[in-house]
């Protein structure tokens, strides 16, 4: 078998330099030097990806208002770290009613004082959150009264009193109040008040509770009646003093507040519009 013999050193340093002279060529042709940027390894471009952006606490704040079972009310908003915000609420509500039914007389006042401070974790990074807090100032109060004309009744502890009318004229006086000024809060909701995704407007929802306790409950009367039957003639009118109308009225007043232990957790139920600056 024959032997091949080699290239003669010339004819080698020709093919070298061909080569060179092609690269060369080709590097000046319009379009490649985009085709090697497209072959520039993946890392180089997430290495000049933006950042995330980060939320140090207190460098951003949002304003809103509410409306839900504390009332109308207004919300501040400010992020703690990129998870989570620190929130504080304020609700003061007041609201008077007065009307007739059946000849019976009804005043009633609703006063609403809450300040609330919460903290917010957000999961999943999205919209999602868990919110634990305290009320610093829990006031809820309700006060009613009524009068009640010649004829119209009432029932304390399953007996009727009627009403002898007039200036004695029975009256009946009832409130309800969350005695507690501090209560701890647990909440869920949808929407972040400082979107991380930058946009301005959030339309935040919760629900939870806050554990106020039993709300203390009272119940008074004043006037004079009948037991029984409404007064006429000749009919035993009692005085809202008497021992037996008192002890009824107590054995009523405990009743409702046995049917009021239920509302040691007060119902939080939340909805409103945030803006970011």
């Amino acid at each position: 078998m024959e032997r091949i013999a080699p290239l003669p050193q010339k004819s080698r340093l020709g093919s070298v330099f061909a080569v060179v002279c092609f690269v060369t060529l080709l590097a000046l042709q319009p379009g490649y030097s985009e085709n090697s940027a497209a072959l520039e390894p993946a890392a180089a471009k997430i290495s000049s990806a933006p950042a995330s952006t980060s939320y140090p606490p207190f460098s951003k704040i949002a304003v809103g208002v509410t409306l839900g079972t504390f009332g109308p009310g207004l919300e501040v908003v400010t992020p703690l770290s990129r998870r989570t915000n620190l929130r504080v609420d304020g609700s003061f509500f007041n609201y008077d009613l007065s009307l007739s039914q059946d000849s019976v007389n009804y005043n009633a006042s609703l006063r609403v004082r809450e300040a609330r401070a919460s903290y917010d974790f957000f999961p999943f990074h999205g919209s999602f959150r868990l919110s634990g807090g305290v009320a610093v100032y829990n006031g809820f109060n309700i006060a009613a009264n009524a009068t009640l004309p010649a004829g119209s009744k009432i029932s304390l502890n399953s007996v009727d009193y009627y009403s002898s009318g007039g200036s004695n004229a029975l009256q009946a006086n009832a409130s309800l109040a969350y005695g507690n000024k501090v209560a701890p809060t647990f909440t869920f909701g949808w929407g972040n008040a400082i979107p991380r995704s930058g946009r301005h407007f959030a339309f935040p929802i919760e629900i939870g509770a806050a554990y106020t306790d039993v709300p203390t409950f009272k119940l008074n009367a004043t006037g004079t009646g009948c037991a029984g039957a409404p007064c006429t003639t000749g009919s035993t009118v009692i005085s809202a003093t008497d021992p037996v109308f008192q002890s009824n009225l107590t054995a009523q007043r405990n009743k409702i507040i046995n049917d009021l232990k239920p509302a040691r957790f007060y119902p939080i139920l939340n909805g409103g519009v945030t803006y970011r600056f």
